[in-house]
């Protein structure tokens, strides 16, 4: 476009946010095809999907604003289908590993058709309200109706982004609290008779709290951005951030599958897992499970094909071996 050709800051604002955008999707992919030995399950294929809009949306963005790509109307449906795969598996990610912790099989049935109506009902109209007001003129109050919904959706997100990250505190507070009792509050640790375990869970807690409440702090940004009308700079950073909150999911279940696995112990009663393993291992060796025992009953699988394996350690043991193989 004209404007942005004529503005040297931003055009080089966005082009930086570019590059860190497709730095953050090109080692997220190379995690995910070289170090899950299953590609298969919800879990991957939506931190895939999510990694491929974060390329993508940045490059057919710069190809339409500085008139690269010339013709509006395939421009802009490219823009809004990598905008798709990008935006609506976050959401998906931070469902998919909350069977992880939580085996409240109706609760998460709620969740799920939370999430596919949301998927559906702000997205669809999104990428269609933009397109026609964008790349036609049907209708002259349609540019206008366009960015007042462009921030209904953004704020529908980012409120239901927050609610799954709060809600993965909640379930990894009474997860971590079930396996070793907490000795105090998971801020504190100046106590002397403090275990190293127990230590260990605070301070998760602790990691946890602060990468979720980062994470709310770019959206609000983003929010921020998008409600100043400074279209250019939140259509460049939007896949930046989205970027950075696929990095900070892998930290978070990395740490947890890694306590996980050092306190769960294996059916023979050794313990699987070390201090020194970490997803990458996890992923590269992958871990073995039964998948239904004769007298057990057979729970809801997740993405990866979890099952109810009878008590709650060994389920979350399960769990955590199946996102990550």
């Amino acid at each position: 476009m004209q404007d942005i050709q004529k503005d040297l800051p931003m055009a080089m604002t966005m082009a930086g946010l570019a590059a860190i955008s497709w730095y953050i999707g090109v080692e997220i992919n190379m995690s995910l095809f070289l170090l899950f030995k299953r590609r298969r399950g919800l879990y991957f294929w939506s931190c895939a999907l999510a990694s491929w809009g974060v390329i993508l949306q940045p490059l057919f963005m710069l190809l339409a604003d500085f008139d690269v790509w010339k013709d509006p109307v395939p421009s802009l449906v490219m823009i809004y289908i990598t905008w798709f795969i990008m935006v609506i598996p976050q959401s998906w990610v931070l469902y998919s590993r909350l069977h992880l912790l939580m085996r409240t099989t109706k609760t998460l049935q709620r969740i799920k058709y939370v999430l596919i109506f949301n998927s559906i009902v702000f997205s669809i109209p999104t990428m269609v309200i933009g397109t026609l007001a964008q790349a036609t003129n049907v209708n002259p109050a349609l540019p206008s109706f366009n960015l007042k919904w462009d921030r209904i959706q953004l704020v529908i997100y980012f409120a239901q982004e927050t609610a799954l990250s709060m809600l993965y505190i909640f379930q990894t507070y009474k997860h971590l609290k079930a396996i070793l009792p907490l000795q105090q509050r998971f801020w504190s640790l100046s106590s002397s008779s403090t275990t190293s375990q127990s230590k260990e869970q605070f301070s998760v807690l602790r990691h946890l709290a602060y990468v979720n409440i980062l994470i709310i702090a770019l959206d609000i940004t983003l929010l921020g951005i998008q409600c100043a009308d400074l279209f250019y700079l939140q259509a460049s950073l939007k896949p930046c951030i989205y970027g950075i909150k696929l990095k900070i999911e892998f930290a978070i279940l990395n740490r947890l599958i890694r306590i996980l696995q050092r306190q769960q112990p294996s059916r023979q009663g050794a313990y699987l897992g070390s201090d020194r393993e970490s997803m990458n291992q996890l992923g590269s060796r992958g871990l073995h499970y039964e998948e239904e025992d004769k007298h057990g009953h057979q729970g809801e699988e997740n993405g990866a094909g979890v099952l109810d394996l009878g008590d709650r350690q060994t389920r979350a043991h399960a769990a955590s071996s199946a996102l990550v193989a």
